[in-house]
């Protein structure tokens, strides 16, 4: 008799568990997809070559004419089969700021302004944030 209790006991528990569980499934949001991966040099030629991707240089030079800044550098990223650059731009005023662009298309993307910066497969230097207000100007 006491062994029947404890098991009854054993599958209220358990069933108990299992349904906290369903309720945070539940209030958990949808599923994000998955974060970009930033590539290196090398891995950046492969993937230009095999899906027939904008070159950087020209990622970086449509970036400067449309944004009227001087490119400094461009970072080829993918998230499953997309494909986006990530180009840090220079202004006049000192100013950084980062635009991102479909890599296959040539179309800038809007980016939210706290949305955390790329992993990356290589080292780099700590991300800056772009905000007009936190960036001092560079002296000539």
């Amino acid at each position: 008799m006491a062994a029947l209790a404890f098991a009854c006991r054993a599958a209220v528990l358990i069933l108990a568990m299992a349904c906290v569980a369903a309720r945070a499934a539940e209030a958990e949001p949808h599923a994000a997809p998955p974060k970009p991966l930033c590539l290196n040099a090398a891995e950046t030629r492969d993937e230009v070559k095999a899906h027939k991707l904008l070159e950087p240089f020209a990622a970086l030079k449509f970036a400067a004419q449309q944004r009227k800044a001087e490119a400094l550098s461009a970072r080829l990223c993918h998230a499953g089969d997309e494909f986006i650059y990530e180009i840090t731009l220079l202004h006049r005023d000192g100013r950084l700021t980062r635009v991102e662009m479909e890599a296959g298309s040539g179309k800038l993307i809007a980016r939210a302004p706290h949305e955390p910066p790329r992993e990356s497969h290589e080292p780099h230097e700590p991300p800056r944030e772009s905000h007009e207000s936190h960036d001092a100007p560079v002296k000539d």
